[in-house]
């Protein structure tokens, strides 16, 4: 009877052991990897392309949106396309990234990245650019599309901000 009950137990453990194995173990990571990179690839499009409609798809309608300006922080689409509507309208958009590093949670259905950013835009006559923005944020897939849940743009000061 001892032997009994230590195997039924034995085979408990096991099978409850093996069931969040089994939760994570079927997530392709390097799928995702591949399929969320792809996104954060595209994920300027928008502003390149000037369009309002694909930005839409880009952002959740309740991300969040801290941007470089002081009075850039935002907490819905409704908030944010107002100024996405005026970002619009400037010509010639170019966006390059660098440096960027992703972190997957293990459910595979969202994921943490940060980035360097190079923007380039015509300002009157003049090609404008501004480089080494910072910019972090996490992608969520949703009804099986990646979707921006929360970014934050920064651009770093020269020098050290606070004396520590």
């Amino acid at each position: 009877m001892k032997k009994a009950s230590l195997l039924i137990l034995l085979i408990l453990c096991i099978s409850c052991s093996n069931d969040k194995k089994s939760e994570t173990s079927n997530v392709d990571l390097m799928s995702i990897q591949v399929d969320a990179n792809k996104f954060l690839d595209s994920q300027w499009n928008w502003f390149e392309e000037s369009s309002l409609e694909m930005a839409k798809k880009m952002f959740y309608e309740k991300g969040i949106l801290i941007g470089t300006d002081s009075s850039e922080f935002y907490t819905s689409w409704e908030e944010l396309e107002p100024d996405i509507k005026s970002q619009l309208a400037i010509p010639n958009v170019t966006v390059t990234t660098s440096d960027r590093t992703i972190f997957i949670s293990e459910g595979g259905d969202m994921v943490s990245f940060s980035e360097i950013l190079d923007l380039s835009f015509q300002m009157g006559e003049e090609i404008q650019t501004i480089n080494g923005i910072r910019s972090s944020g996490a992608i969520k897939k949703m009804k099986g599309q990646w979707r921006i849940i929360q970014m934050h743009n920064s651009i770093g000061v020269d020098g050290q901000a606070v004396n520590y």
